[in-house]
C-alpha cells in the first residue's frame, strides 16, 4: 500500500525507485507448503518496508513506502523536497538490505523451516511519477518505472544495480558501485553483496557478476548442455520438424544404432518414422571411410573409424530394408571433408528452424581422448542472429560440397 504522504493526482520529480525481487522464487514455492512459502515472502516484504521506514525516519525523509508488491517482490518509492535526502534513504536502505538484512532473512527462513535458498536482485533508478490514487497504481506506465523494473530483471542475483541517473547524483555512495555495462541505452553501475554467493564483494566481483549474467557486448543467448543430450531429448527435436532434418557427424554411430535397436521404447526411431510418415526428409551426413579425414580421426581417437562408419551404413541399410516405402525419406551421404562439428538441424531454411550442434574439440583429458558425445552442445534458433546464420551456412556448405556422395 502506498504511504499517505504521496498525494493522489500529484506529480513528483526526482523520486527514487527501489526495486527488489526474489531470484529463485519458484524453488522456494515448490519446496514448501503454500502457507510456509507465503509467510517467508511476507517476512521479506516486512523487512524491506521496515528498513526503508527506519532509514527514512533517521534522515527525516518526507515520503517513502511500498508502492507495489506482488508476493515475491515489488518496489518502493522515496521522495523528499531535498533530493539528497531521498537519495541517501534509497541507497542506504538498499545497500544495508543487501549486505546485512539478507543474511538475517536467510537465518529467519532457516528457523521457520523454509526450504530453499533466498537470493535477491535489487535496482535503483530515479525519475518522475504521478500518484493516481490508492488502488490504481497498476494503471501507471511511467517510463522511469518501466526502466527500473527492467534494470532489476537484468541485475545478477545478490547484487544491487543503479542507473547512470542515480550514479550521477550518488555522492558518497558512488564509490560503492562499479561501471559494468549498459542497459536500454543507459550506463549501469553495480554493487555485489559481500556474502559467499557474491564472491566477497568489490568492483571486480561486480563486473564478473554482470558479465556472467549479461555476457559480452554483441552476444546472444543460447541453450548450452555439458554433453550430448539424451536420445529422448533429441527425439523431441525430431517431433518438432515439419519438413527436414539434417543429421551430421563423423560416423553417426549413435543415430544409426537407435534406428535398429531392439530396446523398447525406441523413442528416437519412432520420432524418425513420425517425420518420414509426415512426408519429411531425414538426411544423414558421415565421413567417407576411405578419406584422409577418417584416417586422421582414427589416429587422433585411436579407434577404427572406417569400421564404425561402415557399421553405421549397414544399420541405416537395415532400417530402410525393414520399413521399405515408409523409409523412402531417409537419405545417407558420404563426404571426404572433415566437418569440424556435429549437428542435428531441424527445418533450417524455415524462420522457426533449430540447430543442435557441437564443435569437435581435439584435446585430451586425464582419462584419455575426449569423446565427441562428452563435448558441450548448443541449441540455437534464428533468434541467435549471426550465430545461427553462421552455423546454418556451415551445415549447408557440407550439404552442397562437391565431395558429397549419396550412398543410400
Amino acid at each position: 500500500m502506498v504511504t499517505e504522504q504521496f498525494q493522489a493526482d500529484r506529480t513528483y520529480d526526482h523520486v527514487y525507485l527501489v526495486f527488489i525481487d526474489t531470484a529463485g522464487y519458484s524453488t522456494i514455492v515448490l519446496s514448501n507448503p503454500a502457507d510456509r512459502a507465503a509467510h517467508a515472502f511476507d517476512l521479506l516484504r516486512e523487512r524491506m518496508r521496515a528498513r526503508i521506514a527506519q532509514v527514512a525516519e533517521e534522515r527525516r525523509c518526507a515520503r517513502s513506502g511500498v508502492w507495489s508488491w506482488r508476493g515475491d517482490g515489488g518496489f518502493l518509492a522515496v521522495h523528499d523536497d531535498s533530493e539528497s535526502v531521498a537519495r541517501d534513504v534509497a541507497l542506504e536502505a538498499a545497500r544495508t538490505f543487501l549486505t546485512l538484512d539478507l543474511r538475517h532473512l536467510r537465518d529467519e527462513f532457516a528457523r521457520a523451516g523454509v526450504r530453499g535458498e533466498l537470493h535477491l536482485r535489487m535496482a535503483v533508478h530515479k525519475g518522475t511519477i504521478r500518484h493516481s490514487g490508492e488502488g490504481r497504481t497498476g494503471t501507471i506506465h511511467s517510463p522511469d518505472i518501466n526502466l527500473a523494473a527492467h534494470l532489476e530483471k537484468a541485475t545478477p542475483r545478490d547484487c544491487l544495480a543503479i542507473s547512470e541517473d542515480v550514479h550521477r547524483t550518488a555522492g558518497p555512495y558512488a564509490e560503492l558501485f562499479a561501471p559494468v555495462g549498459t542497459h536500454e541505452g543507459k550506463r549501469v553501475y553495480l554493487m555485489a553483496g559481500d556474502g559467499p554467493a557474491a564472491g566477497g564483494g568489490g568492483p571486480q566481483t561486480a563486473a564478473k557478476a554482470w558479465l556472467a549474467s549479461r555476457g559480452l557486448a554483441g552476444g546472444t543467448a543460447v541453450h548450452a548442455y555439458p554433453e550430448r543430450p539424451s536420445s529422448e531429448e533429441k527425439a523431441r527435436l525430431l517431433d518438432a520438424a515439419c519438413e527436414e532434418v539434417l543429421d551430421m557427424g563423423t560416423a553417426l554411430r549413435s543415430s544409426s544404432s537407435r534406428l535398429v535397436t531392439s530396446e523398447r521404447p525406441a523413442r528416437y526411431r519412432d520420432a524418425v518414422l513420425g517425420l518420414l510418415r509426415r512426408g519429411g526428409v531425414y538426411r544423414c551426413f558421415l565421413l567417407d571411410p576411405s578419406s584422409d579425414a577418417a584416417a586422421t580421426l582414427a589416429r587422433q581417437y585411436q579407434e577404427d573409424m572406417a569400421r564404425k562408419i561402415k557399421d553405421s551404413l549397414e544399420r541405416f541399410g537395415r532400417f530402410k530394408e525393414r520399413y521399405g516405402a515408409e523409409a523412402e525419406g531417409l537419405r545417407v551421404y558420404q563426404t571426404d571433408a572433415f566437418p569440424g562439428f556435429s549437428a542435428l538441424a531441424v527445418d533450417i531454411r524455415r524462420p522457426d528452424g533449430l540447430i543442435l550442434y557441437s564443435s569437435y574439440l581435439m584435446g585430451t583429458s586425464p582419462y584419455g581422448v575426449i569423446e565427441r558425445g562428452d563435448m558441450p552442445h548448443y541449441l540455437i534458433s534464428p533468434a541467435a542472429g549471426p550465430v545461427f546464420g553462421r552455423i546454418r551456412a556451415l551445415a549447408e556448405a557440407r550439404d552442397a560440397g562437391g565431395s558429397v556422395e549419396r550412398v543410400l
